[in-house]
């Protein structure tokens, strides 16, 4: 079992549907509601996520069931319950143990434009340098995570990046 830190809640109607956190290791799982009951808490199928992977799937690229379908690396689904404000991954689904019931409907893919102003998502801004013969890749990169490119100056070839 691993204990698990919330990090960010995604979706929420009355209870978090979707939410992003973290175990000791720095290690993140996007978690989804399954199922929820008084005795054994909140059901929620989790999987290890990375950086890219999660942004593809914030910035509205990366179907959600096929997060948990395909996942990056074996073993990296977990059941995962949340009682009493404690967020615990039990042990690794293997792709047997997963459910039709545990996934969410394919088609799915996180949207931003619903929310209202003071629930907008936490961003960072990045001061890079980039070579001035990678400007066209890093262009495509932020163009396909959904980041926003404030200024490209040729001389040095630095951006920042939301």
């Amino acid at each position: 079992m691993r204990q698990l830190a919330l990090n960010q809640i995604l979706e929420y109607y009355d209870v978090p549907q979707i939410l992003v956190a973290t175990d000791a290791t720095g290690t993140r799982y996007l978690c989804t509601l399954y199922s929820q009951s008084e005795t054994e808490g909140y059901k929620y199928i989790g999987v290890q996520i990375s950086e890219p992977r999660l942004m593809a799937f914030i910035g509205g690229q990366l179907d959600l069931r096929d997060a948990y379908l395909h996942p990056e690396v074996e073993n990296a689904v977990y059941s995962v319950t949340a009682q009493k404000e404690v967020l615990t991954a039990i042990t690794p689904l293997s792709q047997q143990d997963i459910t039709e019931d545990m996934l969410p409907e394919a088609g799915y893919f996180f949207d931003t434009s619903d929310l209202s102003d003071e629930a907008e998502p936490i961003s960072d801004t990045y001061q890079l340098e980039v070579p001035v013969h990678d400007r066209m890749t890093f262009s495509t990169l932020v163009s396909r995570m959904g980041w926003r490119a404030l200024s490209l100056h040729k001389k040095v070839g630095k951006v920042a990046v939301l």
